[in-house]
């Protein structure tokens, strides 16, 4: 195989797509961030840098709502509390600015503020891990008609999910293209343009070919992603599921991008095109926030946390009268020795606890931790992952800070969903 093959890497089976053709970006009135950034005031201009954001659907939106849109657009900063403990400092940075660009590798909005806050000379960089939600953007532009998309409306689970398909596109300099299975409308492989996840959880699908309207909504559909690149037998029988962080590297070896939800074969696919002065690695990690100095990974066994408390866990499947199967999210705590079916516990910890999540019956599982039981707003500070769920090693370690979460809702997503709510004292 050559390099022109394109080789289907990842496909997903689903009902609610809708293709819509030359229209308005719906990034403008539903978009919806999922990490805060660090702020930084200097003067009259406004820095929200997102370099510390790894997050696909973010980094894609951030691209959206500000790369080209024209400089001195007005936007509006809403759901900004700001709490800094340590210095009992409370702020709203709910602020209206004009923007000025968009630069750093598209994670750094550069606006002049227009009114919304007062300017402590004493305080003016607000971090990441102070923020109560993270900060959204609302604008009145809403630019042309000339956007073609799908929208995928029923992701109630990863595994339904675009955005946790690692779908890149031109927005990030990456070819790859989606094929959709019985489109009469739309058909042949489609240039794929961007992914992110709007305000109400529908995710659209951004293409660079004009696209015709088409309702899929009520036929099941399968959409798959091609990659371009040589490819052998032995790397295309590989497993897809298991998603990891594909990481980037100049001549110096440091590290210039990364990018999250990658399957090992995307990763090989797309290595070939990073040209001849990078490097590239694979890891089975949830985040490329905890590849850094300070944290750590599955190819990383040296790193370790204190912690009081240890939970292993593990999924009973046994069947009903009708030969239906049951499952059962098992816990060894409060005892060390009885395992026990739990959905809640309180832990009374000074420095953390960790979940251990290798037992065989967790493959197939991810595991998302949120703040609240509505399961909004994932946890990604005093959170981290070791390797994939249900191998060697893997685990969930939470490191107790001034600022970390009180209360844990952690979810197995797999052939069922379980909730494990951690109380925290």
């Amino acid at each position: 195989m050559g390099l022109y093959t394109l080789n289907a890497a990842q496909s997903i089976v689903n009902y609610g797509f809708q293709v819509l053709g030359s229209t308005y970006d719906p990034v403008f009135t539903k978009s919806y961030l999922q990490s805060s950034p660090n702020i930084s005031i200097s003067g009259n201009s406004l820095y929200i840098d997102y370099s510390n954001s790894f997050n696909n659907s973010d980094r894609t939106t951030l691209i959206k709502l500000f790369k080209n849109t024209p400089v001195g657009t007005t936007f509006s900063v809403s759901n900004a509390e700001y709490v800094d403990r340590e210095l009992s400092v409370v702020s709203d940075l709910s602020v209206i600015f004009r923007l000025e660009n968009l630069t750093n590798n598209d994670q750094l909005v550069i606006g002049g503020l227009v009114s919304g806050i007062t300017v402590d000379p004493t305080y003016t960089y607000y971090v990441s891990d102070n923020f109560s939600n993270p900060p959204q953007y609302s604008t009145n532009y809403t630019g042309g008609t000339g956007v073609n998309y799908i929208i995928n409306t029923l992701n109630d689970s990863k595994f339904k999910s675009l955005s946790n398909k690692g779908l890149l596109g031109s927005v990030f300099s990456k070819e790859e293209y989606i094929e959709i299975s019985g489109s009469t409308l739309n058909s042949g492989k489609l240039l794929v343009n961007g992914c992110l996840q709007l305000k109400d959880k529908k995710e659209v699908l951004y293409c660079g070919v004009t696209l015709t309207n088409e309702n899929l909504l009520n036929r099941e559909t399968t959409m798959t992603q091609y990659l371009r690149g040589e490819s052998n037998p032995e790397i295309l029988s590989k497993s897809r599921k298991s998603l990891g962080c594909y990481v980037i590297y100049d001549e110096l070896g440091n590290q210039i991008d990364c990018f999250e939800r990658q399957n090992e074969l995307q990763a090989y696919l797309r290595s070939q095109f990073e040209g001849a002065t990078l490097s590239t690695q694979w890891f089975v990690c949830d985040s490329c926030s905890r590849l850094g100095e300070n944290a750590f990974d599955a190819a990383n066994p040296d790193k370790s946390f204190e912690f009081e408390a240890s939970i292993f866990a593990k999924v009973l499947t046994s069947f009903d009268n009708n030969n239906n199967p049951v499952y059962q999210l098992l816990l060894n705590y409060p005892t060390s020795f009885t395992l026990r079916t739990s959905s809640s516990i309180a832990l009374s910890v000074t420095n953390g606890f960790k979940l251990d999540l290798s037992h065989p019956t967790l493959k197939g599982y991810s595991i998302t931790t949120y703040g609240e039981e509505e399961k909004i707003n994932e946890v990604t500070q005093s959170i981290y992952y070791y390797g994939v769920p249900g191998y060697d090693q893997s685990s969930l370690v939470y490191q107790k800070t001034l600022t970390s979460p009180r209360s844990l809702y952690i979810v197995f997503e797999g052939p069922v969903i379980f909730t494990l709510e951690v109380v925290i004292g």
